[in-house]
């Protein structure tokens, strides 16, 4: 039973990364950097839902600080002159759901882990269960990549030496987390 909670884990994963390309395509970076930021308070929303924690008046002042810091550091991308103009055929509106769908999406799915972990009958340690995450998450990104059929550059296209390195550097940087 724990497995099929990791592979809606998964599938929860693989719409997050769906929305961040949709979000992309319609918003600048500067916008999905600013709404980015309420991952901070999903996060913590659904930690006292999902959870039971209680958090003090100074720690939610504390957590919108925090998030206001990091907008105020991002001010020059969101202030620059381009941030807000339509990107072709773009549409800002569906670019600005997306980027909110999939931080409150992030902030669940981050307490729906713990939460997994932390009470699942099967006393499973986290190198196990990221373990069933990525089993499960392979079908999960293989039937968009068959979906897609690969896009317009085909299956494996556009991956270069730098592509696979960042990759690379994603994936160690996931598992270091």
């Amino acid at each position: 039973i724990t497995a099929n909670k990791m592979f809606v884990l998964s599938i929860i994963y693989g719409i997050m990364n769906i929305l961040s390309y949709v979000a992309l395509r319609n918003i600048s970076a500067g916008v999905f950097t600013i709404c980015a930021q309420l991952k901070i308070l999903t996060t913590a929303t659904f930690s006292t839902l999902m959870l039971n924690r209680q958090y003090s008046w100074t720690k939610w002042r504390a957590l919108i600080s925090l998030m206001a810091g990091v907008l105020l550091f991002s001010e020059p991308i969101w202030n620059a002159s381009d941030t807000f103009q339509m990107k072709g055929d773009a549409n800002i509106i569906l670019g600005v759901v997306a980027v909110l769908t999939e931080v409150t999406l992030s902030g669940f799915a981050s307490i729906y882990f713990e939460k997994v972990i932390k009470t699942g009958v099967e006393q499973l340690n986290i190198w196990e269960r990221n373990f069933q995450l990525a089993l499960g998450s392979f079908p999960v990104y293989l039937m968009f990549i068959f979906y897609e059929g690969g896009g317009k550059v085909g299956y494996l296209g556009g991956w270069s030496w730098v592509t696979f390195s960042l990759a690379i550097l994603g994936a160690a940087g996931g598992l270091l987390v």
